[in-house]
């Protein structure tokens, strides 16, 4: 099949466009990972980058592991289309263990300590019906001691 000039041209102008909105996207979710990990403060990012992008106000979720011993701080971040995201956190168990709408804060964070090791599940729930970029980004800490004995 042999494509004439003008299709050929068509083809390669979709396959740019594509690529730029690609590209486009994937800048946005950028600088509201950079957002985020700046908000972590003072809790060091474990490295980890877990973003999805909410298409249409429809609910995502991300499943994150924690260790025990750590003090962590689960931190939210959007894309100013997204607007303000209501986040549930559930054990392995599908047991709620956190939900930002009922805390009463409604906030973008949360704080905890980890008493096990433990796989959690990180719901996203946007407020509107919206579309754009969700980060979930995850700070942690180790338990200051005065104990001179090395923990190992």
């Amino acid at each position: 099949m042999k494509l004439s000039l003008k299709k050929t041209r068509i083809l390669i102008a979709v396959f740019i466009l594509s690529f730029a909105i690609n590209t486009l996207s994937y800048a946005q979710c950028k600088s509201v990972v950079k957002a985020g990990i700046q908000k972590l403060t003072p809790y060091t990012h474990n490295g980890q980058i877990n973003n999805v992008t909410i298409k249409d106000g429809k609910p995502a979720e991300i499943h994150l592991s924690f260790y025990k011993g750590l003090y962590y701080k689960l931190q939210i971040s959007t894309e100013k289309s997204v607007g303000k995201v209501g986040f549930r956190v559930l054990d392995e168990n599908n047991t709620e263990v956190y939900n930002s709408e009922t805390a009463g804060d409604n906030a973008d964070f949360w704080n905890f300590y980890s008493n096990s090791s433990q796989d959690l599940i990180v719901q996203l729930k946007p407020l509107e019906k919206s579309n754009g970029c969700v980060a979930v980004l995850v700070g942690m800490q180790i338990p200051k001691s005065n104990n001179p004995i090395r923990n190992l």
